[in-house]
């Protein structure tokens, strides 16, 4: 009778910590061997792996299916972005968390491990960020968690600083990256999932903030530790993730923002203009980079296109927005809170610190 009700505790607590890993994949074939060997080694006993395939054309799902036959694969007939590739995923598992990860990492083997540890001990967490390293460069940090600008601008923490017992310790964060996250299933479901008509960027900003808005915090896991090729499989020319990244910036604060912190935006969001100039002026990245690759004339077309679009589908937006006041459970006073707890700074939107770092610093 014992060792039955052993292996009945067991056999539930399996159940209760069964994560599901969603890879969103599209022609990402010379990334998938290294990344699917990793999760493959996973040390938590309890792990499905769903790979949500956007159409790709370069045999990645002969590949999955020849290497790794345990593996799940959903098959989209297009691109459904990331949002829409996700959130298939996320409807088709059967874990209590979900775990996303970019096809463009590794994971060490006690990934999971160490999230659904912390899970086990944070009940009121909903999210858990990871340690996410530059792959090649593993003293570099890529995110440790998300911060924030007033006007709804997302970073990653910590990004491009040196791996040091700074970044160390298991503290509350504002949200995870999606990268390489992991989500309580009830409050990510209870958010209404990812916003699909994001396509890609910010996506993870939206919606950690609506999962935050049902009363769920965020808990940086630093020993759950990823390596991410950047941008490895983001085939977007920059013009398009420039405007994709405003667009969506502009869209969650319009969904998500107390109206006393939308009306101030604007005033943030012009500073930071008036600072991408005068970093491009100091040549300092990435505005740099930025004006070798898109002219002045490109740039404000590229705004424009935000707004326009943003006008074209206000109606929308103000009905999101209603829906998710309606149900959020902290008040206005706590998401004004949060934004000055995990603010960032300009500078850190405008310049790369390792940038700042490298010559005298123009900004103090």
């Amino acid at each position: 009778v014992r060792s039955f009700n052993i292996r009945r505790c067991q056999e539930k607590m399996t159940k209760d910590t069964l994560v599901s890993v969603i890879i969103a994949n599209w022609n990402g074939i010379q990334y998938l061997e290294k990344c699917l060997s990793s999760v493959r080694h996973q040390t938590h006993p309890a792990i499905e792996t769903i790979v949500v395939d956007n159409g790709s054309c370069d045999g990645s799902i002969e590949f999955i299916e020849n290497n790794f036959p345990e593996i799940r694969i959903i098959k989209n007939r297009k691109n459904l972005g990331f949002t829409g590739a996700n959130n298939i995923g996320i409807k088709a598992s059967n874990g209590a968390y979900i775990a996303t990860l970019n096809n463009d990492t590794v994971a060490e083997p006690d990934w999971i491990k160490n999230l659904i540890q912390s899970a086990i001990k944070r009940k009121n967490a909903g999210m858990f960020a990871s340690k996410i390293l530059s792959y090649g460069k593993v003293n570099l940090i890529e995110s440790v968690g998300m911060s924030i600008y007033p006007d709804g601008l997302a970073r990653c923490r910590g990004y491009l600083k040196e791996n040091k017992e700074r970044y160390n310790q298991e503290e509350e964060v504002l949200l995870p990256s999606a990268c390489a996250a992991l989500y309580r299933k009830e409050p990510l479901m209870a958010a209404g999932l990812f916003d699909e008509d994001y396509f890609a960027y910010s996506e993870d900003t939206d919606l950690g903030l609506r999962i935050r808005m049902l009363g769920f915090s965020c808990v940086y896991v630093p020993d759950a530790r990823v390596y991410h090729y950047y941008s490895g499989t983001a085939r977007f020319d920059l013009l398009r993730k420039v405007y994709l990244a405003e667009r969506n910036r502009l869209w969650t604060i319009i969904k998500t923002f107390p109206i006393s912190q939308l009306i101030l935006s604007p005033l943030y969001t012009l500073m930071r203009y008036f600072f991408y100039i005068y970093a491009a002026i100091l040549q300092i990245n990435p505005a740099r980079e930025f004006c070798k690759k898109g002219s002045a004339i490109k740039i404000l077309f590229i705004l424009s296109k935000v707004y326009v679009s943003t006008m074209l589908h206000l109606t929308g937006l103000i009905k999101k927005r209603l829906e998710i006041m309606r149900n959020k459970k902290v008040k206005n006073k706590e998401i004004i809170g949060w934004i000055k707890k995990y603010r960032i700074g300009l500078k850190e939107v405008a310049v790369y610190p390792g940038q700042a770092e490298d010559r005298e610093d123009p900004f103090t």
